[in-house]
């Protein structure tokens, strides 16, 4: 079973209390962020916590930068520098500034990836409102045309039955499932189990992805733990 947190789900704690935390909920996978926990550039930082999960047993599995191929390329080598010293498999991406399509973003996002391909590490686009890959079937046609995977969540402004095909048409390239439960319109955050009958229809449909929560409710380490056991018994269904 593949499960993880998304650490900028509790930017207020260090990166040594997001290991504890992770530990205590029976997690293996980190996706740590580039905003708080290890800055873009900090190579010092992401090679301390890239021992420091090494230490625990945890993996850190990606980076999820704040680099957007809207802004052209210079910007994208520091942040991974900083996915290779931590060791991530992945770095995170966002796809324009935008819901329109974008050539120009679209031959950043190569350039990414022929940048990060060369060093080992695979570029994954987040699936992200108000980007390009808003729109599922152009996050899959970047995806096949541009070399990169793909993240998978889901979006709280429109009906399950479309988020559950934009999963089911991403699956050649899926990287990871970012996983938590909105309200629609995201204006709440709400306990997993509340959309268990949704989550369970994702899993069923790619149950080797790696599932990634985040944002839980409350901001509540605790609910981290709860939502974590709700994970297991997803995964546990279709094992």
């Amino acid at each position: 079973m593949k499960k993880g947190l998304v650490s900028v789900t509790f930017r207020s704690l260090s990166c040594g209390d997001i290991v504890k935390l992770c530990k205590k909920a029976d997690l293996e996978y980190i996706e740590w962020g580039g905003d708080i926990h290890i800055p873009s550039g900090d190579i010092k930082k992401a090679a301390e916590v890239k021992r420091l999960c090494a230490e625990n047993g945890l993996v850190p599995l990606g980076y999820g930068s704040y680099y957007n191929a809207a802004d052209g390329t210079d910007g994208f080598y520091a942040p991974l520098d900083t996915a290779l010293a931590l060791g991530a498999e992945y770095i995170r991406i966002w796809a324009g500034k935008s819901r329109e399509y974008s050539e120009a973003a679209e031959e950043n996002i190569k350039k990414a990836v022929a940048a990060a391909n060369e060093r080992g590490i695979a570029v994954t686009l987040e699936c992200h409102r108000k980007t390009m890959t808003e729109d599922a079937e152009l996050a899959v046609k970047l995806a096949r045309e541009c070399g990169c995977l793909l993240h998978f969540q889901p979006n709280p402004d429109i009906p399950f039955e479309k988020n559950l095909h934009a999963l089911e048409i991403s699956k050649p390239y899926l990287c990871a499932v970012h996983t938590f439960a909105w309200e629609q319109g995201g204006a709440l955050r709400l306990p997993l189990s509340a959309h268990r009958d949704m989550w369970r229809q994702y899993v069923k449909t790619a149950p080797d992805a790696p599932y990634l929560l985040e944002f839980v409710e409350d901001d509540k380490p605790e609910n981290l733990i709860r939502d974590a056991g709700t994970v297991d018994e997803l995964l546990n269904e279709f094992k």
